[in-house]
C-alpha cells in the first residue's frame, strides 16, 4: 500500500515535470480559467515529490483569475477593492439610482444629504444614515463608522476632491464620478456594474440607455439646417431669483440640445464655459426660437407664473409663439432629467417638445415606466408624467391618448372621480359633476354642498348646452359615447376620458389625477396607502395552493349578471387570494348576464354581490333554486359594503373580500378599524359616518 501510494506520486512528479519542460519549449499555453479582458496573476508554485529512490523538485509558474476588483474612475485614480462590494456610502441621488437599478440598493449603508429627498428611490434607501453632502461637507466619523467598502460620489467640483482625499485617508477606497456627456453615463454605469458584481445588468441598462440614444441621433440627422431651431435652456432658479440668467453651454443638457438636432445658442457663445451668466438683454438680443427651463416638479408653476406675469418676456419671439418649456428635473415623482438613468428620458423629452414630427414614435412616458419597473422595481405610470409649455401641459390619460390642458386647471366638470377629489383636496374646481354625484353616499357625507354644484347629465347622457354654459377648461369623462366626447372637443375643451380594468389602472388614475392638479404629493402618499393594505392582504394569502383557493362569484345587477374575467372586480378577486368562476369562461367580458344553470356548473364556494345591486343575501339564500350551490349551502353569500370600483377604495374591499374568504388569516384584523382610520385621514370622514354603522 505503502509502496503503491511512493508510485503515484513518483507518477505524479513525471507528469509535472514533461509539462514543465512542454511550457518552457513554448509548446504549450496555460490560459486563465475563463477568458476576459482582466489583467491576469502569475503564481510560483514550488511542488516537491519524495520516494523511496529520489526527490525531485519542480517549479511551474501558472496563470489565474484576478482575485480583485480594479476600476478607473473620473479622477483618473486607479481604485480596487478585493470583492464585490457589499457595504457602499453613496453621496449622490443618482448613483443611488444606478445601484437600485443594478440590484445593489441593499448594500447601500450610508447617504449624502440630498438623497432622502429622491423619491425613485425606496424608503428603505433613503432612510439610511445621513453623512453629508459635496456642498456643505461629509461628516467623515460617520462614514468611517460605517464601515464602507467604497464611497461612490461626485469629483470635480465644490468640496468633492478634498472630501474624497479625507476619506481615501482612512483607507476607504473612494469611486469618484462626474458627467459631461451620455458616453459618461455609460462609463459610469459600468464602473458601477463592476464595483458590485453586477456586470450582466449593467450591460442590460447600458443597452436600454444606448439603444435610444443612437435613436435620437439618427432621428436628428434628418432634420435640415435650416430647420434647426435656435434654443437657449435657461436655469428655472435663476430666473426666480432675478438678475442675471443662469445658462446652460458646455454642459450634458446643454449639448443634449445640440444632440437631438437643434442650435444651442450659449454653448455657440461660451464653447468652453458650462453655466455662463447673461444678462435679460442678451438673451433678448439674442431672441431664440425657443426657451427650455429647467425647473424642479414643485418650481415649474412659480417658475412660469414669474415669465407669464413679467412683460419683459413678452419682447421674446418664444414668447409670442407659445414656445417657452420646462424640463421637469431631479427627484421629486415627474421630473425626468437628471444623471442617472433617467437621463436618456430626459433627452427623449427634449427632442419630443422641440421636434414633435421627427420624433413622433418616440415615447418618453413609456420608457420612463418601462425603466421605472425593470430596473428600480417600481410602478410609477406614464400618467404621472406631463410635458409643460407656458400656456398648457400634456398628459397621457386613461385610455393612453395625449391630451393638453391648461397649465393650471381651474374649472372642471367630472362625470366620474368627483370622490377622489374630495381624497385630493381639489373640490373648489369643480363647476360640473354627473348627477349621480348627488346620491353618493361619500360623496353627501364628506362633501354636504355638493349639491350646489350644477350637473349637465352624466357620462351616457350630456346636456352639451348646459357643460358649455359652466365654461369648464377640462373635462372628465367615460369614453363610452365618442360622438359626445367629439362635440365637447370640437368646443375646444379638452377631454380626459377614464377607462379601469385593474389595480393597477386605478393606481395609474390617482397618478393622472395627482398630474392634473399638481398634487403629486397627493398621489404617491394615496398610492402607497393602498399598496399597503392590499400587500397586508397579498402577504396572507400567498402562500395558499391554487386547489385550495376560494372560488369566487360575483353578481351585479341582476343575480345572472356576473362579473367575468375583464375588470377591476376580477383583479380584486385575484389579489383577495381568490379564482372567480366566471373568469375562464368569460375572460375577455366584464358584465355577462349567463344562464342559472352555468352557475350551476360553476359551484362557487363563495358569492359576493354588488353594492348597488336591488337585491341582497337572502334573495339568493332564500331561493330553493339556488340551494344546492356550495356556497348557498355553507351560507358564505355576501352583499359587499360601500366602495367604488373606480377609485382608491379597491383596496379596502380587497381586505375585505379576503377576510371573509379566510377569516382565520385575518382573526386579528379589525375591518372597521383600518376603513374608518383611512375614510377620516382622505375624506375627513369615517368610514362609520359613510355606511351608517
Amino acid at each position: 500500500m505503502r509502496y503503491r501510494s511512493a508510485l503515484t506520486k513518483t507518477s505524479i512528479a513525471i507528469v509535472i515535470i514533461l509539462i514543465a519542460i512542454a511550457i518552457a519549449a513554448g509548446t504549450i499555453t496555460l490560459y486563465p480559467w475563463f477568458l476576459a479582458p482582466q489583467q491576469e496573476t502569475t503564481i510560483t508554485t514550488t511542488i516537491t515529490t519524495t520516494t523511496t529512490t529520489t526527490t525531485t523538485t519542480t517549479t511551474t509558474t501558472t496563470t489565474v483569475p484576478p482575485t480583485v476588483i480594479t476600476v478607473t474612475d473620473f479622477r483618473g485614480k486607479t481604485v480596487t477593492l478585493e470583492k464585490p462590494a457589499e457595504r457602499i456610502v453613496v453621496l449622490s441621488s443618482y448613483w443611488a439610482e444606478i445601484l437600485l437599478a443594478l440590484g445593489a440598493g441593499d448594500k447601500i449603508v450610508g447617504i449624502g444629504s440630498y438623497v432622502p429627498y429622491d423619491h425613485y428611490l425606496p424608503a428603505s434607501i433613503r432612510n439610511k444614515t445621513v453623512v453629508g453632502s459635496v456642498f456643505k461637507g461629509v461628516n467623515i466619523e460617520e462614514v468611517a463608522a460605517l464601515d464602507p467598502d467604497v464611497v461612490i460620489m461626485d469629483c470635480g467640483y465644490s468640496k468633492a476632491d478634498e472630501i474624497a482625499e479625507q476619506i481615501e485617508n482612512l483607507g476607504i477606497p473612494v469611486v469618484g464620478l462626474f458627467i459631461r456627456s451620455i458616453n459618461d453615463e455609460v462609463k459610469a454605469l459600468e464602473i458601477l456594474g463592476k464595483i458590485v458584481g453586477a456586470e450582466d445588468k449593467a450591460e442590460e441598462l447600458k443597452e436600454f440607455i444606448i439603444t435610444r440614444y443612437q435613436t435620437l441621433l439618427e432621428k436628428a440627422s434628418t432634420i435640415p439646417d435650416e430647420q434647426r431651431l435656435r434654443v437657449v435652456m435657461i436655469s428655472g432658479t435663476s430666473i426666480l431669483k432675478e438678475g442675471q440668467l443662469s445658462v446652460y453651454a458646455n454642459t450634458s443638457w446643454g449639448r443634449a440640445v445640440e444632440d437631438v438636432g437643434a442650435i444651442n445658442i450659449a454653448l455657440k457663445e461660451f464653447p468652453n464655459e458650462e453655466w455662463p451668466k447673461i444678462d435679460f438683454e442678451t438673451l433678448a438680443s439674442w431672441d431664440p426660437d425657443v426657451i427650455v427651463i429647467i425647473s424642479s416638479v414643485s418650481k415649474i408653476q412659480t417658475v412660469l407664473d414669474k415669465i407669464a406675469n413679467d412683460p419683459k418676456w413678452e419682447t421674446l419671439k418664444a414668447y409670442k409663439n407659445n414656445k417657452i418649456f420646462v424640463i421637469p428635473c431631479w427627484s421629486s415623482i415627474g421630473g425626468v432629467l437628471d444623471w442617472g438613468p433617467r437621463d436618456i428620458i430626459g433627452r427623449e423629452y427634449l427632442a419630443k417638445i422641440l421636434y414633435p414630427d421627427v420624433y413622433s414614435d418616440v415615447d418618453w412616458r413609456a420608457d420612463m415606466e418601462y425603466l421605472l419597473r425593470n430596473f428600480y422595481g417600481v410602478f410609477i405610470p406614464k400618467q404621472a408624467f406631463a410635458a409643460y409649455n407656458i400656456v398648457w401641459k400634456e398628459v397621457i390619460d386613461m385610455t393612453n391618448t395625449t391630451v393638453k390642458i391648461p397649465r393650471k386647471v381651474e374649472r372642471v366638470v367630472d362625470f366620474i372621480t368627483y370622490e377622489t377629489l374630495i381624497a385630493f383636496g381639489v373640490m373648489d374646481k369643480l363647476v360640473g359633476v354627473s348627477k349621480y354625484a348627488y346620491t353618493n353616499v361619500l360623496v353627501k357625507t364628506a362633501y354636504p354642498n355638493i349639491t350646489e354644484i350644477p350637473s349637465p347629465g352624466s357620462s351616457f347622457s350630456v346636456n352639451i348646452e348646459n357643460l358649455t354654459a359652466l365654461d369648464p377648461d377640462l373635462v372628465i369623462i367615460w369614453p363610452y359615447k365618442p360622438d359626445v366626447i367629439e362635440q365637447i372637443e370640437t368646443m375646444g375643451i379638452p377631454v380626459v376620458k377614464i377607462q379601469l380594468y385593474s389595480y393597477e389602472d386605478i393606481k395609474r388614475l390617482l397618478w393622472l389625477i395627482g398630474t392634473i392638479f399638481d398634487k403629486r404629493d397627493r398621489a404617491e402618499e394615496l398610492v402607497n396607502d393602498m399598496d399597503h393594505i392590499v400587500s397586508l392582504v397579498q402577504e396572507r394569502v400567498k402562500d395558499i395552493p391554487d386547489d385550495e383557493k376560494l372560488r369566487v362569484l360575483y353578481l351585479w345587477s341582476k343575480p345572472t349578471k356576473v362579473q367575468g374575467g375583464k375588470g377591476t372586480v376580477n383583479d380584486f378577486i385575484v389579489l383577495a387570494g381568490g379564482v372567480n368562476v366566471a373568469a375562464k369562461d368569460l375572460p375577455d367580458k366584464t358584465y355577462v348576464l349567463v344562464d342559472f344553470e352555468t352557475i350551476v356548473s360553476w359551484n362557487p364556494d363563495i358569492i359576493i354581490i354588488w353594492y348597488h345591486a336591488r337585491y341582497n343575501e337572502s334573495t339568493i339564500l332564500n331561493d330553493p333554486a339556488w340551494a344546492a350551490i356550495k356556497a348557498v349551502e355553507e351560507g358564505r353569500v355576501y352583499k359587499e359594503p360601500y366602495y367604488e370600483h373606480w377609485n382608491m377604495d379597491a383596496s379596502l374591499f380587497i381586505l375585505w373580500l379576503a377576510q371573509k374568504m379566510y377569516p382565520e388569516k385575518f382573526s386579528d384584523i379589525d375591518f372597521m378599524e383600518i376603513a374608518n382610520e383611512y375614510y377620516m385621514k382622505w375624506y375627513g370622514v369615517s368610514y362609520s359616518d359613510v355606511v351608517g354603522e
